[in-house]
């Protein structure tokens, strides 16, 4: 079990990584870190990849762990979630719960695609990012 909570200056984020075995209610208490950490920096931005889980959680623990994050973050937050292709249909509903809560919340299976929409970066201006070199696109991903 690990877990990653990394400060990103120069993109004023925070990148949030999940790696191993975790219970429910650590994933849960990193997240708040991560969120306090936002708060303390007076960012708005957060990545979390959680395609490093061994175990998937069901569509109703995704839901848990991952929804009611609008008391925690301020209202103009942008929020990427990383997730493996077969988490899909739970993440679309998290998505969907989380903006009717007023989160800005979407969800990628690249983190390459989750730093640049976190960011703000259009498709056709990609080219013109830096590379997130301090974000590792995990072994299991294409791409």
């Amino acid at each position: 079990m690990s877990c990653l909570i990394q400060s990103l200056k120069r993109d004023k984020c925070v990148f949030l990584t999940y790696e191993g075995e975790m219970p429910p209610i650590e994933i849960v208490a990193f997240r708040y870190g991560a969120t306090g950490l936002l708060s303390a920096l007076h960012w708005n931005r957060l990545l979390m990849d959680i395609t490093g889980l061994r175990t998937i959680p069901p569509d109703l623990e995704l839901f848990r762990l991952f929804s009611g994050l609008s008391p925690d973050l301020s209202p103009d937050a942008r929020v990427a979630l990383v997730i493996r292709e077969e988490q899909a249909k739970q993440a679309r509903l998290v998505q969907n719960i989380a903006r009717k809560e007023g989160v800005f919340l979407a969800c990628f299976s690249d983190v390459e695609q989750a730093s640049t929409w976190m960011k703000g970066i259009r498709p056709h201006e990609r080219s013109q990012a830096r590379p997130a070199n301090s974000m590792r696109q995990p072994a299991n991903q294409k791409g």
